[in-house]
């Protein structure tokens, strides 16, 4: 069974205030009570508990950090880049995972506040009902300083770092368009989230500039998932003309998308485009010469994590906000197919 502050105060012959000051580096013990607590711990190898130490001082060494998909490839190098920067601070990183669901949101902050953290970044749940105003005030509620990424929240102020992705869409989409495109699907993610409304104007903005109208068909809305977006991407193989170029609007969607693609022989360039938005490491190894939206994501997370620090230590007071674009990294697979797949016949496999 693992030591105690008792077992130490008992092995040291001191009380439990003085084992207590000694853990948490009060000044207030003499040098002989502090050898013995000291000697006591070391040959109990006893291991301080930081949630209780971060009780007795209401405040800890740890900031939380929310992410709702911890298995997507951009929020694990955003949490590189967070803990890159809070190991320089001396702080840890309580990690929580929320599968896109409020409740699990809730609840990991309600945790993060029982450990006295002294800030949290997160990339929010989102969705239709979640912007009123009971769901802004669970996150004032927290009383500490809160940095967005990602994501931000509707009728909020606080601090965030975000890519600008409808700007980002609408250059891909007009690239396409420039390349002779007026056929493109794009999929779509969850149209009731935030960051999916801002690609999908983007992407609508671009044809309106070029006065050309997009056909409905080509937003393919479903969730984030590699399955969604290659069920929808089967889908309009199997019951509408193919388009001539597809845009997966996040890594995830980009695969699903891909691997439907694949499934059905369809060559990219030769017989449709691609843009995707977000790098994979899977394109490099394929070697797949995809034209892509790269967004730096440790670089996202480290810039969160630095206006979290400088709010943790009372630097900066106002309202801060990051806007990032992503860098287009030109590949060759936007260009026009060199022929028609739609003279094909495709069937369920």
């Amino acid at each position: 069974m693992a030591a105690t502050i008792s077992d130490i105060a008992r092995k040291a012959g001191v009380s439990l205030a003085t084992v207590s000051r000694v853990i948490n580096k009060s000044p207030a013990v003499s040098d002989k009570s502090k050898k013995k607590v000291e000697s006591a711990i070391k040959e109990l190898n006893y291991i301080p508990s930081a949630y209780a130490r971060g009780l007795s001082r209401n405040q800890s060494n740890i900031i939380g950090v929310i992410v709702p998909e911890i298995s997507n490839p951009f929020f694990s190098e955003v949490i590189d880049g967070i803990s890159s920067v809070a190991d320089r601070q001396g702080l840890n990183v309580l990690l929580f995972n929320t599968d896109e669901n409020i409740e699990k949101e809730a609840r990991a902050m309600r945790i993060l506040q029982e450990y006295r953290i002294r800030g949290l970044i997160i990339t929010p749940v989102t969705g239709n009902n979640e912007y009123d105003k009971k769901y802004v005030e669970m996150f004032e509620n927290m009383n500490l300083p809160i940095v967005l990424v990602d994501r931000n929240i509707k009728n909020s102020n606080f601090d965030g770092v975000y890519f600008d992705d409808k700007a980002a869409l609408y250059k891909i989409t007009s690239l396409l368009i420039e390349n002779g495109h007026k056929d493109i699907a794009l999929l779509a993610g969850n149209p009731n989230h935030v960051i999916a409304q801002k690609r999908i104007e983007g992407y609508q903005d671009a044809f309106e500039a070029a006065d050309i109208k997009p056909y409905p068909q080509n937003i393919l809305a479903g969730d984030f998932t590699i399955e969604s977006a290659y069920q929808l991407t089967k889908h309009l193989i199997l019951t509408h003309r193919i388009p001539t170029a597809f845009i997966g609007m996040t890594n995830m969607l980009s695969m699903g998308c891909l691997k439907a693609l694949s499934e059905f022989n369809i060559a990219i360039p030769e017989e449709v485009a691609f843009i995707g938005y977000d790098r994979l490491a899977m394109h490099d190894i394929l070697h797949l010469n995809l034209t892509l939206v790269e967004k730096d994501a440790v670089d996202m997370g480290r810039k969160a994590a630095g206006l979290l620090i400088d709010k943790i230590n009372g630097k900066s007071t106002s309202s801060n906000r990051f806007i990032l674009m992503p860098e287009l990294l030109m590949r060759g697979s936007e260009k026009y197919p060199l022929r028609n797949p739609n003279e094909r016949t495709f069937t369920e496999k």
